[in-house]
């Protein structure tokens, strides 16, 4: 691992504990045992080092999430996929949701700059299903709805099991083993809940 690597391992560990605001270059440094200029010569600041490491979980959820962009079948049927790849993703890293829920009230300039990238990328994605699904509308075969609702249960549904757990772990007291097994019912109850909203009415 370079020292480099070592700096952002470093960082994500201390920023995702503690946060944006209360997290330091120097407590950073400390961690990766380094100096705090090299710190600073490799990433100049902080907010550029935070970046970095948000830049690469938001690269690796687009990667994942990208097939299912052009993916053939009805708008439910991939907003259910979508939601079990970001459940997965936010299941890898449990402080992800709280570091984005954290900077979304305290810097959401950082998450504003994904979205001309964001809507790049996905502009015809979110065409083709807008189509799809105001299509399934106009037939009756689908209950009146836009992208922005199932949006909105997608990332509801998908992150806020793990938004849950600190009270479930250190108040309700739950175990490894327990806070395995509610993961995974949430996780199937989350497609249950996104099917019988959109699949029973969506038949593209």
């Amino acid at each position: 691992m370079t020292k480099e690597e070592e700096i952002l391992k470093a960082a994500e560990e201390e920023f995702f504990a503690g946060g944006y605001d209360s997290t330091s270059t120097a407590t950073i440094a400390k961690r990766a045992g380094v100096t705090h200029a090299m710190v600073n010569y490799y990433f100049r600041t902080k907010e550029k080092l935070f970046m970095k490491i948000l830049d690469n979980h938001v690269s690796d959820l687009l990667h994942r999430l990208k097939p299912l962009m052009q993916a053939d079948g009805n708008v439910a049927e991939v907003a259910t996929t979508a939601a079990a790849v970001i459940f997965d993703k936010f299941n890898e890293d449990r402080r992800l949701p709280f570091i984005i829920s954290d900077i979304s009230r305290t810097h959401p300039d950082f998450l504003m700059r994904y979205k001309e990238t964001v809507d790049t990328v996905c502009k015809d994605s979110v065409r083709m299903h807008s189509e799809r699904l105001e299509k399934g509308i106009s037939e009756g075969r689908v209950a009146p709805c836009t992208m922005n609702d199932i949006y909105n249960a997608v990332l509801e549904l998908s992150a806020g099991p793990f938004l849950t757990l600190p009270v479930l772990e250190n108040v309700a007291g739950f175990s490894p083993e327990r806070t395995e097994a509610f993961l995974a019912e949430r996780k199937e109850e989350m497609v249950r809940m996104l099917q019988a909203r959109f699949a029973t009415t969506q038949k593209d």
